[in-house]
């Protein structure tokens, strides 16, 4: 693809190496893909491959369950493994509707998933994980296998499904897998794990990317990723918004590459940028009929520390900003101005203020162009304070996290009598256990 060709070149020349998994040296992958020492044992010029996650080594404050990924799961060994979580919650919300209607309402539930990877060899696994939603009032066990869930975020309460199904192919700096992945790009910013692109099943969703992700470490701590996603003429497994869609056979094939470095450089503990690509796929007067467009997102990301340590209390802020050039009009937005493809987020989190506790601020607007993120609506502010207590034995206690957000339209859509207004908040638990090791 053209568009492709092009961020190569431009990367090379930024001096970013770009997704080379299969240009390893062997002398130096047979020997890594042999080695049975712990990730701490490692060099800091090896990728640690025989851990349970290839950023191990890395000093990060967000939860690995917000941040981990299909292929991330690097643990060279054979046989199998089985683990899983458990994530129950209670929700409440009070929503103003854009004409004058009002919803007050409070739900509980559980996300519960537990998944198997069996390693062939040390550096060949297949696995597979079965996730399942359940809320109070919607229950009714449902096995599903669809390419698209049926809600917008994913499955429905009472359905469970196989959100992985994967091959995974790792080497000591690269690895691809293929089939129903978990793909994530996000804001490492402590309490949050924000993303304005691409967060796979992020709460207590159930979503997922079918397709291939490759993915290439170079010793300058510069990750590269390359996903290539498979959509269904109904949608797609990821959360995307309207007036995106995929009907047109040239749009089922979409694409995005991630840059990452999460090595401390200065005040910085994250660096990172992307590009999705999806041809065809925009209804610029957002209906089936009229004119389709490329729709091209690019985002920017960056995380800091004050002081460098990973105890004691600290600062960590986070920024993210996305720009989309191709939006559709205003009258397929419902504006009337034209629709807006820039949106940005910033966090602030205030790490371990007492041992195990912290607390972050979130604050978003996301233009009514703006169509990829999972976890804002298009045409919205939003402004949230989380808190998060972190036990340092997380197989007995659980990671608790409680939320206030509050959420409004930015502009008033001309269909409406009022901005929708909307403040939630939830508590939630999330309990991580390993089944059987390998």
């Amino acid at each position: 693809m053209q568009p492709f060709r092009i961020c190569t070149a431009m990367l090379m020349l930024l001096g970013i190496p770009f997704c080379g998994v299969l240009a390893e040296d062997d002398s130096e992958t047979d020997s890594a893909a042999s080695n049975s020492e712990t990730v701490d044992e490692i060099e800091d010029d090896s990728p640690g491959l025989t851990g349970a996650r290839d950023d191990e080594d890395e000093d990060d404050d967000t939860s690995d369950i917000d941040t981990e990924t299909t292929v991330s799961q690097t643990e060279s060994k054979t046989g199998l493994r089985s683990d899983g979580d458990l994530r129950p919650i209670y929700d409440y919300f009070n929503i103003d509707g854009p004409n004058g209607g009002k919803l007050v309402d409070d739900t509980a539930g559980f996300r519960a998933r537990i998944r198997a990877d069996f390693g062939i060899t040390e550096t060949v696994h297949v696995g597979a994980r079965l996730a399942g939603v359940c809320f109070t009032g919607e229950c009714d066990p449902d096995f599903v296998l669809d390419s698209v869930p049926d809600r917008s975020n994913g499955l429905k309460g009472g359905q469970f499904t196989f959100d992985e199904l994967y091959f995974h192919w790792f080497r000591p700096r690269g690895s691809i897998a293929f089939g129903r992945l978990q793909t994530r790009f996000v804001l490492r910013s402590g309490v949050y794990a924000k993303s304005l692109d691409r967060n796979n099943s992020n709460n207590v969703n159930v979503n997922w990317t079918d397709g291939l992700q490759a993915k290439y470490r170079a010793k300058n701590g510069w990750r590269s990723s390359l996903v290539l996603e498979r959509n269904s003429s109904d949608g797609t497994g990821s959360i995307r918004h309207g007036p995106l869609d995929f009907n047109d056979s040239k749009a089922r094939n979409t694409g995005f590459v991630g840059f990452e470095n999460i090595e401390s450089w200065g005040p910085f503990v994250q660096r990172a940028f992307d590009i999705s690509y999806l041809p065809n796929s925009l209804l610029e007067d957002g209906v089936t009929t009229g004119n389709r467009e490329d729709y091209w997102g690019l985002v920017g990301r960056g995380a800091w520390r004050w002081p460098q340590r990973s105890d004691g209390i600290r600062l960590r802020t986070g920024l993210e900003l996305g720009y989309a050039p191709n939006t559709q009009t205003a009258q397929a937005a419902n504006l009337a101005e034209d629709a807006s493809g820039l949106a940005w987020d910033i966090v602030v989190s205030l790490m371990d203020f007492q041992p195990g506790h912290s607390i972050g601020v979130n604050y978003a607007q996301t233009g009514a162009g703006w169509l990829l993120a999972p976890q804002f609506r298009p045409n919205e502010e939003m402004f949230e304070i989380r808190y998060i207590w972190r036990p340092v034995n997380l197989k007995i206690v659980p990671l608790l996290e409680a939320r206030i957000r509050w959420r409004e339209d930015l502009e008033q859509e001309l269909t409406a009598s009022q901005k929708r207004q909307e403040f939630d908040g939830y508590i939630r638990m999330t309990w991580e256990f390993i089944i059987k090791g390998r």
